[in-house]
């Protein structure tokens, strides 16, 4: 079987649905977001004296800025609409890998929102193993602020975020795992 890199995968996914991944969405996005939040509070606290500065705009104009930004920086970090389909269903059912493993600590949102795309994907997938860095520290030296890192049959898959149009181009480029048939215990059959 050809085994491709994650960078590979990435790749196509992006040229079939037209969408460009990559570091720059979540960072522009956080950036556009964070110039709004910036924005609105300059456009709340101009106006005139007893306020520390005025404007050279109204402050609607402002506040309208403030809102542009944010909406644009918000949906520079949603996931995109290919990630969101709630009805998606591989075209071959079944459980795929042997084993994940879900590397959290206590109190990472991060955590919970990939243990809630794995688990979304649930019927396809063998149960999710979550293991708690802090309880080891060879495993806090080893991932320490990195966590959620998601390992799927030994191999480390996702780091900080669980890309949902990457879980499920591996689920679909993975033939499902074969189960063995349970034979009868009673001789008399």
């Amino acid at each position: 079987m050809n085994q491709r890199s994650d960078n590979e995968i990435q790749f196509e996914i992006e040229n079939e649905t037209g969408s460009i991944e990559g570091p720059w969405r979540p960072l522009l996005g956080s950036f556009l977001l964070a110039m709004g939040t910036g924005m609105y509070f300059v456009a709340t606290i101009a106006g005139p004296p007893p306020a520390p500065f005025a404007l050279p705009v109204p402050s609607g104009y402002g506040f309208l800025a403030a809102l542009v930004l944010g909406i644009l920086g918000v949906n520079l970090l949603r996931q995109p609409h290919e990630g969101r389909d709630p009805d998606w269903q591989p075209q071959r059912p079944g459980v795929r890998f042997t084993s994940i493993e879900l590397y959290t600590r206590t109190g990472c949102h991060l955590c919970h929102q990939a243990l809630d795309v794995l688990l979304t994907h649930a019927e396809f997938l063998p149960p999710v193993e979550e293991i708690d860095i802090d309880s080891d520290p060879g495993l806090v030296q080893q991932y320490g602020d990195l966590i959620p890192v998601v390992v799927i049959d030994g191999r480390e898959r996702f780091r900080g975020q669980v890309n949902v149009l990457l879980l499920r181009r591996l689920i679909e480029a993975t033939s499902p795992r074969v189960t063995p048939l349970v034979q009868s215990l009673d001789p008399g059959e």
